[in-house]
């Protein structure tokens, strides 16, 4: 079981589901450091990553580059849960209550079992004899 955090677009409450955010360890982060940021949809974050690794590859002599690189790339996969949800509340949104689950689908579901509906069911007219 995993922890999943919901992110809640507040102006869209009721008609949009939320964003399913998974707490754990990135493999896609971390073959691919900030292409697995944008594939997430964190795209301030893994702009910025770009830029620091492209400042990386330009000022540090020599191979060490590389291993800042690798060790960049690590740092992220481990803080991806984390970034998504800074991301996230940059956007407006609000995180919810954790929900426990096996995969995205199975926590929104759990998630939409713990949910008020806030639509009241339309008033039938009465019929008059």
């Amino acid at each position: 079981m995993k922890l999943y955090y919901p992110c809640i677009d507040p102006d869209h409450a009721g008609q949009k589901l939320p964003v399913m955010v998974c707490q754990g360890f990135s493999w896609r982060v971390l073959l691919f450091g900030w292409l697995g940021l944008l594939f997430h949809g964190a795209w301030i974050a893994a702009l910025l990553t770009a830029a620091g690794t492209i400042l990386l590859g330009v000022l540090i002599p020599g191979n060490w580059h590389f291993v800042l690189i690798a060790a960049l790339h690590v740092t992220l996969s481990a803080f991806t849960p984390e970034i998504r949800m800074w991301e996230q509340r940059i956007n407006g949104h609000r995180i919810g209550q954790p929900v426990a689950a096996t995969s995205p689908a199975q926590a929104l579901m759990r998630w939409l079992d713990h949910q008020k509906p806030t639509a009241t069911p339309p008033e039938l007219p009465c019929a008059s004899l």
